[in-house]
């Protein structure tokens, strides 16, 4: 196996990552790996090590970048939500196809939680992939996984009903202000600093500063839908998700994504487990 640094220019940033090439001859079928939410390097923080090596094992090469503003990437993973990413991802593909190395006619793409959202996005915009797999990707929006994965959360620590409703009631108020576009500072005194003494807050209500209330406010008023992508994805595609999942609903996301792809272009196969 070999380990190549490879650098692509999107926009004004420089997303840098590693290509891993198994020691067969090539050209090899590549697959482009995403990370999930929040600061993530080429790694994942280690995450992407045992699924790299599935796939090297099999022969196909991955490459994976660092999120901008993280490992040796320029920018600032903050300032892109989903379609950014998405665009970034196209980007990346595009670069692949273009390196010798590669099977440009094998080119694919994985990731997991909102790196499954981004393999929706990107399989039902990029026409000649060879294929996708999501890892826990819903088939809900931000808003509804967010209020999804905080009330099953809870309810999973032992908190009790009313905290839930409590908390579920403030995360909306939360979600409304930012489709609005109102400033940090009145969300954080209005909002966020009342409820500062529950014993849920620190775990719930993390709108800590400037940056990451900028980056929820552009998650939330893209409103992805990935029932849009899925039905319009060609390749062939494989959805997997964990049945103990407690921020995805994950035997509706299942039905949901299954639905989607059936309804859709996709010739090839389309599997959902």
């Amino acid at each position: 196996m070999n380990a190549l640094d490879l650098a692509v220019d999107w926009r004004d940033l420089r997303l840098a990552g590693t290509l891993h090439i198994p020691s067969a001859p090539g050209p090899h079928p590549v697959v482009l790996m995403m990370q999930g939410s929040g600061p993530a390097d080429r790694e994942a923080e280690g995450y992407f090590a045992e699924v790299r090596e599935t796939f090297l094992t099999r022969g196909l090469a991955t490459y994976a970048f660092d999120k901008p503003g993280c490992g040796e990437s320029t920018g600032d993973w903050r300032d892109h939500g989903i379609f950014e990413r998405g665009d970034q991802a196209i980007e990346v593909l595009a670069a692949l196809r273009a390196d010798d190395r590669v099977d440009a006619a094998r080119v694919g793409v994985w990731g997991q939680s909102q790196g499954g959202w981004l393999v929706q996005l990107v399989a039902g915009q990029a026409a000649d992939l060879a294929f996708a797999i999501s890892n826990s990707g819903p088939t809900i929006g931000v808003r509804e996984q967010n209020l999804f994965g905080c009330e099953h959360t809870m309810r999973a620590e032992g908190f009790t009903e009313s905290e839930i409703v409590a908390a579920l009631e403030l995360m909306e108020r939360v979600h409304d202000a930012a489709v609005q576009g109102l400033p940090f500072e009145q969300v954080d005194r209005e909002l966020i600093q009342p409820v500062r003494d529950e014993r849920w807050a620190e775990a719930y209500m993390t709108v800590d500063d400037v940056e990451e209330w900028r980056l929820g406010q552009i998650f939330l008023q893209e409103a992805y839908d990935p029932l849009d992508s899925l039905v319009r994805v060609e390749c062939p595609f494989l959805a997997v998700y964990g049945g103990r999942d407690v921020l995805v609903p994950a035997w509706r996301s299942a039905h949901e994504a299954g639905d989607a792809l059936d309804r859709g272009p996709c010739a090839a196969p389309a599997v959902v487990v």
